[in-house]
């Protein structure tokens, strides 16, 4: 019988990859052999760290009831649209209102699961735009959207407030090198 953290390991892994412990960055990276790779070249994201439960969690607040202490998580988290697959497990806590109440020792019991990576590429203030990628490329912002939409480009990184796009520069140059016209080469 799995551990909790195992069948959450478990969960996590792409069932369509199985030499894949985890994609992150809407699919741009992937962790294989304990390391955090770029997804299409395989090769090794400089500076890279593992983001655990535990530490990507850390600030929910926590409250104790009846001597039970339970780690409180937005509702959003774990169900609809933007639930994280890593909490799926969080939903037998859900109830009709207010946040999901998770006992702290389950949320320990999966702490040390990998959810994610930090790299110092994805530090907010390096992540790029579709305006910037325009600039770079020497194309229009509609071009990279165009891109973007018609699936010719990597998925963004992240997307902010649901509807910004952004991605990391060295999956953007690595994108931008495999096209066949350029307009000019990225500066």
């Amino acid at each position: 019988m799995l551990d909790a953290g195992a069948a959450l390991q478990a969960s996590l892994r792409p069932l369509t990859r199985p030499d894949v412990e985890l994609f992150a960055g809407g699919g741009n990276f992937l962790r294989t052999g304990g390391s955090w790779l770029y997804t299409a070249t395989r090769g090794p994201v400089p500076g890279a760290a593992d983001v655990t439960l535990e530490r990507r969690y850390s600030g929910a607040a926590r409250v104790n009831r009846g001597g039970v202490i339970l780690v409180l998580l937005d509702p959003a988290w774990v169900s609809g649209p933007d639930a994280r697959p890593e909490l799926a497990w969080c939903a037998a806590y859900q109830a009709d209102t207010g946040p999901v109440a998770v006992p702290l020792a389950e949320f320990e019991a999966r702490g040390p699961v990998v959810v994610g990576l930090t790299a110092p590429e994805l530090d907010p203030a390096e992540l790029l735009t579709a305006s910037a990628i325009a600039r770079l490329l020497g194309v229009s912002r509609s071009t990279v959207n165009a891109y973007h939409s018609r699936g010719q480009m990597p998925p963004p990184v992240a997307t902010l407030s649901s509807r910004l796009p952004l991605w990391t520069r060295p999956i953007v140059d690595h994108w931008s090198a495999g096209q066949s016209r350029r307009r000019r080469p990225l500066r």
